[in-house]
């Protein structure tokens, strides 16, 4: 039997992984990458020879060649990107991911190469879609396979289903994709289960003042303390809060344990930690709050993509009372401010006595420049500080400072409206993490495969009112400097909101004289500290 020349398309992608991987794939997974595609493509190739009728065949050469080709874009754009393979937890974050988001990546993340890659790429589509009108010698005599022959074939393919199985299951994404999305599904489930109800039975034996209490907890979305005033950076981005710096506690040696929203939140805000990162039962600070008699509030200026559809959402479930603010996604323009009115209308309400109100701000995500109103727009010109000078680092570090400005007009108001019940009261502050934006490489958003400091290195502040103080005493001002990781933050909202459970440690509190500091693990494993 004889293959028909135009059936050798299929194997354009592979040719493509070869000359471009040869630049952009490290040497030490060059050829395991190689082998693994070309097994994937020989499999595809093997499959389209099956089908007699010309018009079926071309149908499969065409959706053939789309697959190889998407599968080799997604690969060498992402080595291109990031220089390592795509992974499984890289695939977990993929499948939170919303519309907005993946528009953030295709606008700030396309570059010559991809582009490039794009095109070698796209253009041999149009050729195969003339096969689907128009017969050739092949397609107008089907040829006769012998049923060894087909035999043959099947088996070869088996074969391939086989290797892949065996020796690529990382480095085929289709396979991987797929047994990743069932253990995603898996475990999403399991934390519907455990976290999106109020309470929850991993707390026993809790005890909390049965007093007025109204606790604030401020959750920032991507922002950097590489680029707040308050921590000395040298453009005014904090000017509200500097104000009144003498009566906040300001922690300036504190990082977020994962680069990305739901892998983040999911430890700072449950009892999974390094040592235990699927504890049975699991449970939230919100449901904590519940079961030691506040009612809880959780205000979200994201998307909650319908409920239950991200992690974040999953947690904020489990609060008394949900708000979501934003509809839109993240290209529209999405301000903090509109949380202010309802803040002040839940803190008007006197039918609840004990309130946590959780904050999840918008705060400095991408897209910037959709982070906050015209009258904001400081920052126009290069920073002096700024490491890499071309075009756009200048405009994305303008309009990141231009966001920061902004959320400190918002954690200001967040504080002034929590004075003025003069209460019993605090407000907590904390980003789940932050960004690269042109800082330590050119580089701007976030990702744990760079994993740099500004990504890592997140504020964390509080305010106490009078009342607090006087009750509790005040907080020394020369904590400032420990280190501390907000995997441990559990304890220090159970300290600071008078609640006890068992199994809570004082010594996690990184306001509490008893503080112990702990390895600050990152990503599960490194310690941040020493890598």
């Amino acid at each position: 039997m004889n293959i028909p020349k135009n059936h050798l398309w299929l194997w354009l992608p592979f040719v493509v992984v070869v000359c471009a991987g040869y630049f952009i794939i490290p040497s030490n997974t060059f050829v395991q990458e190689l082998v693994a595609f070309g097994i994937m493509s020989l499999s595809i190739s093997i499959l389209s020879v099956f089908f007699k009728d010309w018009r079926i065949y071309s149908l499969v050469k065409v959706l053939g060649y789309v697959f190889l080709a998407f599968f080799a874009f997604v690969k060498l754009s992402f080595y291109n990107q990031y220089g390592v393979p795509i992974s499984s937890s890289a695939l977990y974050v993929i499948f939170e991911t919303n519309s907005g988001e993946a528009s953030d990546y295709l606008s700030n993340y396309f570059n010559g190469t991809t582009y490039l890659l794009l095109i070698l790429l796209l253009w041999p589509i149009f050729f195969l879609l003339k096969g689907l009108f128009r017969k050739n010698k092949f397609q107008e005599k089907p040829l006769k396979r012998a049923f060894l022959y087909k035999l043959f074939l099947l088996l070869a393919a088996l074969g391939c289903v086989f290797a892949i199985h065996k020796k690529f299951k990382t480095e085929n994404i289709p396979y991987a994709t797929l047994t990743t999305w069932d253990d995603y599904l898996t475990a999403k489930k399991q934390l519907k289960d455990a976290l999106a109800i109020p309470t929850s039975k991993a707390f026993t034996k809790i005890e909390s003042k049965d007093i007025p209490q109204t606790y604030v907890v401020v959750i920032g979305e991507s922002t950097s303390r590489w680029h707040m005033q308050l921590y000395g950076y040298g453009r005014e981005t904090n000017p509200k809060l500097t104000e009144i710096k003498e009566e906040l506690v300001v922690m300036d040696s504190v990082i977020t344990p994962h680069v990305h929203t739901i892998t983040a939140l999911e430890k700072i805000l449950t009892l999974s930690n390094q040592e235990n990162k699927a504890p049975s039962p699991n449970g939230s600070i919100i449901q904590l709050a519940n079961m030691a008699g506040f009612t809880t509030y959780w205000l979200s200026n994201q998307k909650p993509v319908g409920l239950y559809e991200s992690i974040p959402t999953i947690i904020g479930s489990a609060a008394t009372h949900k708000r979501f603010m934003a509809t839109d996604d993240y290209n529209y323009d999405i301000y903090d401010g509109a949380l202010l009115p309802v803040l002040a209308e839940i803190l008007k309400d006197k039918s609840a006595s004990k309130k946590v109100i959780f904050v999840h701000l918008i705060g400095t995500h991408l897209r910037y420049e959709k982070r906050y109103p015209k009258m904001f727009e400081k920052f126009q010109t290069p920073s002096k500080d700024l490491k890499f000078q071309h075009e756009k680092a200048i405009i994305q570090t303008n309009r990141y400072d231009n966001a920061m400005l902004y959320n400190d007009y918002v954690i200001r108001a967040l504080i002034e409206q929590l004075r003025r019940q003069d209460g019993y009261s605090y407000l907590a502050y904390f980003s789940d993490h932050g960004d690269e934006v042109y800082d330590t490489m050119d580089f701007l958003g976030h990702n744990e495969y760079h994993g740099t400091r500004p990504m890592f290195e997140v504020p964390l502040l509080f305010w106490f009112s009078e009342k607090y103080i006087n009750e509790k005493g005040s907080i020394p001002k020369d904590i400032g400097n420990r280190k501390y990781s907000l995997i441990d933050f559990p304890h220090t909202f159970a300290s600071l909101s008078t609640i006890t459970f068992k199994g809570f440690d004082a010594s996690k509190n990184v306001l509490d004289s008893t503080f112990v500091q702990r390895k600050r693990i990152i990503k599960d494993s490194l310690d941040y500290d020493k890598r």
